[in-house]
């Protein structure tokens, strides 16, 4: 019983009382203590309902959008206290996920607006090369080996003369052997590149077909190259193309809609670069984020 006697206690007591008398006073008055509600209207539902639609295809149900809004409504409950705790403060995973959260909202509302067909039109003829059929070409190589030989390219440029003077001997009969093909049917410009690598492959789509050409060096040495068959790039009409050159207006839109809204967050808080740090970025990327 003696503790009940305690003034520590008495006042514990009393402070509990009156916290509780306190809240329960003010407890539909949540602004006048400064704190904002979370409010949930018309354009929320209506970013719920379209945020759902555009990942899903289809509009949600009525149950479903229910629980969407009760799923928004505890997540900025949680998310508002947890700010107001400081749970997030030098946790990069949270700063992630918020970016992340942003990012998703500016994606989703530069998704509402879609192209017209002039937009498709003009971004399809301004863009030709991200939808035309790549060149393929046919061609024969051959090889001349720099480890066994003292000078490839001077025997590669000898045999070169050789071919243009029609020599009897027959072009597979020259050069040394090599452990790919010595002839290549229909391929684009990236399979060339992944046998011979970029160089070789940028020159030898350069050639016309007919004679024989070199000396051009690849990863295993050096070539002398025949051209025998060649089919230009070609852009095929807007509609067979249309939702593949609609997706990348869209991923054009999103990525310019993001850039504009963070150079007005850059211009909005600024960013400060030690110059410790400058040289480790280069020169145009230290002025698009640095705010002196």
């Amino acid at each position: 019983m003696k503790l009940f006697r305690e003034p520590l206690l008495h006042f514990a007591v009393a402070g509990a009382l009156i916290f509780s008398a306190y809240s329960w006073i003010n407890r539909g008055e949540p602004e006048a203590l400064g704190v904002e509600p979370v409010r949930i209207g018309e354009g929320e539902v209506q970013w719920l309902t379209e945020t759902w639609t555009n990942r899903r295809m289809r509009t949600p149900t009525t149950d479903e959008l229910r629980g969407m809004i009760a799923d928004f409504v505890n997540e900025e409950l949680l998310a508002r206290e947890a700010a107001e705790m400081g749970l997030g403060e030098g946790d990069t995973v949270v700063r992630r996920r918020l970016a992340q959260k942003l990012g998703f909202l500016i994606e989703d509302t530069s998704r509402l607006v879609d192209p017209s067909d002039e937009d498709l039109r003009q971004y399809h003829e301004a863009n030709a090369s991200r939808f035309q059929t790549p060149a393929r070409i046919s061609f024969a190589q051959i090889y001349f080996n720099p480890d066994k030989r003292k000078n490839a390219v001077s025997d590669a440029t000898s045999t070169l003369e050789l071919l243009a003077e029609g020599g009897g001997t027959p072009p597979q009969d020259l050069g040394d052997r090599l452990l790919v093909e010595g002839a290549f049917n229909d391929l684009d410009e990236q399979a060339v590149s992944n046998l011979f690598g970029a160089d070789f492959a940028e020159a030898v789509l350069a050639l016309e077909p007919g004679a024989w050409n070199g000396p051009i060096e690849s990863g295993f040495g050096v070539h002398l190259v025949s051209v025998t068959e060649k089919t230009a790039a070609t852009l095929p009409p807007l509609a067979e193309v249309r939702e593949e050159v609609r997706s990348e207006w869209l991923r054009d839109q999103q990525a310019a809609a993001t850039e504009a809204y963070l150079a007005r967050l850059r211009e909005k808080y600024g960013v400060i670069v030690e110059e410790s740090v400058e040289p480790l970025l280069s020169g145009d990327t230290v002025g698009s984020l640095v705010s002196r």
